[in-house]
């Protein structure tokens, strides 16, 4: 009987010695960060730069559209270049395409608010209305224009004026 009670004993030890199940919880949950954690690519920042008038005339960019020129000067060469479907962005020397996200709020000329990339992904948010100017040349407001990296950082960001034309 010594022997029975001694052999219970033992196993009610040994199935206490287990994690429960809140230790079990918050041991999934650290593993699970830690995953995501080297998952993640590095932070790189996105510097596009200006796309000059030998770009726009060499693509033909100076169609319809919009185009985000940083600061007030309406002569600055611009950041970014839009056109019916499509955005336009120069980096590292290379003029990438992005595509107009459908059911984005739509610009005047056909432009969208947003704009999808492979890796990155634009807002373009221009404040229509007062503070804007018309002329025969197209309309410009002033704006805000960011770009969001794969993991939804803001990897660029800068204000200063849409201007579309018909």
């Amino acid at each position: 009987m010594r022997r029975l009670v001694w052999a219970l004993l033992s196993l009610a030890l040994l199935a206490g010695c287990g994690e429960s199940p809140v230790e079990k919880s918050r041991d999934d949950d650290r593993d699970i960060a830690m995953v995501e954690r080297m998952n993640q690519t590095p932070f790189r920042p996105i510097l596009p730069q200006p796309i000059t008038r030998a770009d726009i005339v060499r693509f033909d960019l100076g169609r319809a559209g919009c185009s985000f020129r940083p600061g007030t000067d309406p002569a600055a060469d611009p950041l970014f270049v839009t056109q019916d479907d499509r955005g336009y962005l120069k980096v590292e020397g290379k003029l990438r395409p992005v595509a107009a996200k459908a059911g984005s709020a739509e610009l005047p000329a056909g432009a969208r608010s947003t704009y999808v990339g492979l890796d990155s992904w634009i807002e373009l948010a221009a404040q229509a209305g007062p503070g804007g100017t018309e002329g025969p040349a197209g309309s410009s407001w002033p704006s805000r224009f960011v770009i969001h990296d794969a993991q939804e950082r803001i990897a660029f960001e800068a204000r200063g004026m849409v201007r579309c034309t018909p």
